[in-house]
């Protein structure tokens, strides 16, 4: 617990004042095509220089998903639903959602969604701190594929 007047965050966890202040427009932000989806990279290292963030826009259309998969046992994720219907898994539990809706997974734990709608499902994809995305989409496709930026 912090003592009054102390930031209950470790030294270093924010990004140093002085910054540039950046603006990433998605139809100019790079895209990785999944099943029958697509990722527009936002805010990550590559396209704003995070160091602490990785933050997407994801697209799946019906029948589509991300498949289940884990990130470093250090990663935390969140998905805010915008638009649509889907199915979240993590490790063995299973939910469905809707927009408007925010599905935490911890730490290390195996997670997807799939659109079980009939219309696009979009969602934000949030992970801190950041990971290789690109390397991950390689292992669903065989091959990456970049649309855009």
């Amino acid at each position: 617990m912090a003592v009054d007047g102390e930031s209950p965050y470790p030294a270093g966890a924010f990004a140093p004042p002085g910054g540039t202040l950046k603006v990433v427009h998605l139809r100019t932000a790079k895209s990785l095509k999944g099943n029958r989806s697509r990722s527009f990279q936002l805010v990550t290292p590559d396209t704003v220089g995070t160091e602490h963030l990785l933050f997407t826009l994801v697209e799946v259309l019906p029948g589509g998903s991300t498949p289940p998969h884990k990130h470093g046992p250090e990663v935390e994720s969140v998905y805010f639903i915008l638009e649509g219907r889907g199915e979240v898994t993590s490790d063995r539990e299973r939910r469905s959602v809707g927009p408007n809706t925010a599905v935490f997974f911890p730490m290390g734990s195996k997670h997807g969604i799939r659109n079980v709608g009939r219309g696009k499902l979009r969602y934000l994809s949030i992970h801190t701190p950041p990971y290789d995305i690109e390397s991950l989409y390689k292992t669903w496709e065989g091959a990456l594929l970049v649309l855009g930026g």
